[in-house]
Formats: structure tokens, sequence, C-alpha cells
């Protein structure tokens, strides 16, 4: 199991909720979301509206196309013991992926710590030591 966090993005009017994966192998230049086209375009963005860099990267599956966008979001991890801070992310979106990837440097905005990454579980880092979490269930 991978470790997965339920958040809400927020662009405008526009919301997500959705399980995000948890990576801290996605090495961002900054705290960002990598997201699929249909969860941009459910947040209001446009991909050839000029509203973003758009960049060449290798995949499993050859080049694709990958949109960073000028404009943050907000974002916050959903739990139900506690509020969490809100944090601005910098939107990517791909077509080559299928679910919402949180970079390194987002998660240290976050707060986030995966404790266990194999089983899933996390803590906030105010917590670390006293509590365990475990992941959404992606779907």
């Amino acid at each position: 199991m991978t470790t997965w966090l339920r958040i809400v993005m927020r662009k405008g009017d526009n919301e997500v909720i959705t399980c995000a994966l948890a990576n801290t192998g996605f090495e961002g230049l900054g705290p960002d979301v990598l997201m699929p086209i249909d969860v941009a375009q459910r947040l209001g963005f446009n991909l050839s509206g000029g509203d973003a860099e758009v960049y060449a990267i290798r995949t499993a599956s050859g080049i694709a196309p990958i949109y960073r966008f000028r404009e943050s979001i907000s974002v916050k991890v959903l739990v139900s013991d506690r509020d969490t801070p809100i944090v601005r992310l910098t939107p990517i979106v791909s077509e080559s992926v299928d679910y919402v990837l949180l970079s390194d440097k987002a998660l240290t905005e976050l707060g986030i710590v995966i404790i266990d990454a194999g089983n899933g579980i996390w803590c906030f880092r105010d917590e670390l030591g006293r509590a365990f979490r475990n992941s959404c269930m992606p779907g």
C-alpha cells in the first residue's frame, strides 16, 4: 500500500475532494500538486488559455506535456478530529496521471510525516510519536 491523504482543493468557487498520493519521490520545483486533466477542469483550469507554462517530460509511455499554472490553489488535508491549515500549492496538470499526487515540498507545507510507507501510515508533524493515521482509499 502507498500513503494516500484525503484533501480538498479549491480554486475560486470550485472545489474537489479526493485522495491524493503522498509521494516524497515527486521532487517538485516547489510545493506542487500534480493532477489529471479532468480534476483540473473541475477546478476551472483551461489548458489552452495561456495561463500555464508547458513542459515536455519523459514518462514510461514516452514524452508527454505537463502544464504548470502560475495561479496557486488552496489545499488542506481532511481529517475528522481536527481542523488543518490551508496551504497554497502550485497546480501541475498532466494527461499521463490518473490521480492527484503531492510533491515532497507540498507534504512539507502540509505538515505530513510518512511513518510507514508500505502500510500507508502517516501523521502530522506536530503529532509525531503520538498519532498514527491510516491512508484513505482512492477510488
